[in-house]
């Protein structure tokens, strides 16, 4: 499989009920991102810019494999735990996102037909298939990430079903964030490089259903239309945090006839193990909602 070309849509809102926008995004150069920040006042919008900065010293590397990344990411680590020491308190920032392991052409093509997914904290980074004459089919939506949460954390040791951890645990109680104390352990994901993905933070999920997301999602080709009108969703549904999203869309010129699937990259792995098929699927949006 080849990839041909990668087009991008992307908005940010304030919303309805903050006074500074905390969000931040990076979508350039094969490296596509959505950064919430957290601390209140300055901090939560120094947080996500810091971390933003370090990955756009990401993206203008030829090659990026996980050592990269992971280096990067800990170095946005480090910015943010000075930060809150200068603040006096913590400052932190989710970060969500695609990033290739070849850098991007100006002319939005790249050679690389596989990515990886990253994912600490609780903005969400989503895909979706298309169908055979190209149009986006809103029922393949998948949520590739898993909140760092204290809600999904229930979930998923069935301490709590879906309904009652999400009348009993508050969404936002996030148990991972660039610039917690006790240091950052991403999640790891590889996947073909095709289709679309959607990135962005919890203004987005915790306002609209998945429902909606995948039928706003799926109506436009655009993908700058798309993040437009997700925007608009979540505006129009009660704003009540910043809303940040970025709509990737990777067309390949050959695709494999199997369902596209994202593996979970575990220790001691890196993209070709996960990709040869040795983990399994990950499709798992009922569970995450």
């Amino acid at each position: 499989m080849s990839l041909l070309s990668i087009n991008v849509g992307l908005d940010t809102n304030i919303g309805r009920r903050r006074k500074t926008n905390q969000d931040n995004l990076y979508a350039r150069n094969g490296v596509y991102v959505v950064c919430d920040g957290m601390g209140g006042g300055t901090g939560g919008e120094t947080a996500s810019a810091d971390a933003v900065w370090r990955l756009t010293q990401l993206a203008e590397r030829p090659h990026r494999g996980l050592n990269d990344i992971s280096a990067t990411l800990q170095q946005a680590q480090d910015d943010v735990l000075q930060l809150g020491e200068r603040l006096g308190g913590i400052a932190g920032t989710t970060v969500t996102g695609v990033i290739l392991p070849t850098r991007v052409e100006n002319n939005g093509t790249c050679p690389e037909a596989r990515c990886y997914i990253v994912n600490i904290g609780d903005s969400r980074t989503y895909h979706m298939d298309a169908d055979t004459d190209g149009v986006w089919q809103a029922d393949s939506l998948v949520c590739i990430t898993r909140d760092h949460s204290k809600r999904q954390a229930a979930i998923d040791t069935g301490s709590m079903l879906p309904e009652e951890a999400s009348q009993r645990i508050p969404r936002n109680v996030i148990t991972q964030c660039i610039g917690a104390p006790d240091g950052i352990r991403p999640d790891w994901y590889a996947a073909p490089a095709y289709g679309r993905f959607i990135i962005c933070s919890d203004g987005l999920h915790a306002q609209i259903s998945s429902d909606t997301l995948a039928t706003i999602a799926a109506s436009h080709a655009d993908p700058q239309l798309a993040a437009d009108q997700l925007i608009d969703a979540a505006l129009q549904a009660g704003g009540n945090d910043n809303i940040t999203v970025v709509v990737v869309d990777i067309h390949a010129a050959d695709t494999p006839g199997a369902a596209w699937r994202a593996g979970r990259i575990c220790d001691d792995e890196d993209i070709d193990d996960t990709l040869d098929g040795t983990l399994h699927t990950l499709r798992y949006m009922s569970s995450v909602q």
